[in-house]
């Protein structure tokens, strides 16, 4: 007799269903990378010379609607590597004379996108 009862408790509460709705999956992550260099790196560039080197400890800040969304610190090669929600976000490095202008990027899940950044070193 308890088997039964428990039984039709069971399928009673199962007909309800769930008070809760289930959640939507999140979105798949794209992923942004690049290299950050600062230059000029001299006072005077020769043609001939080797172009600036990467820049490691640069932070780059990944925006949407003037807010900060994410921030990648590059490595001991200057590279940088974010995963990233889908949508398009204002791209930017810290480290020289003034706040660069942003470049847009836009991440697509499952994608992969180089994006390589100059900051002003304000060497003249």
């Amino acid at each position: 007799m308890r088997l039964l009862l428990a039984t039709a408790a069971l399928a009673l509460l199962s007909a309800c269903g769930s008070p809760y709705a289930p959640l939507p999956p999140a979105p798949a992550a794209g992923t942004v990378t690049g290299t950050v260099v600062i230059a000029p790196c001299q006072p005077v560039e020769r043609p001939g010379q080797p172009p600036c080197p990467p820049r490691p400890g640069i932070r780059v800040h990944f925006d949407q609607r003037s807010t900060t969304r994410a921030t990648a610190v590059t490595d001991g090669t200057g590279t940088y590597v974010a995963s990233l929600a889908p949508g398009t976000y204002e791209v930017w490095a810290e480290g020289g004379i003034a706040r660069p202008a942003a470049v847009p990027v836009t991440v697509v899940a499952g994608q992969s996108v180089t994006l390589n950044l100059t900051v002003d070193s304000g060497i003249r």
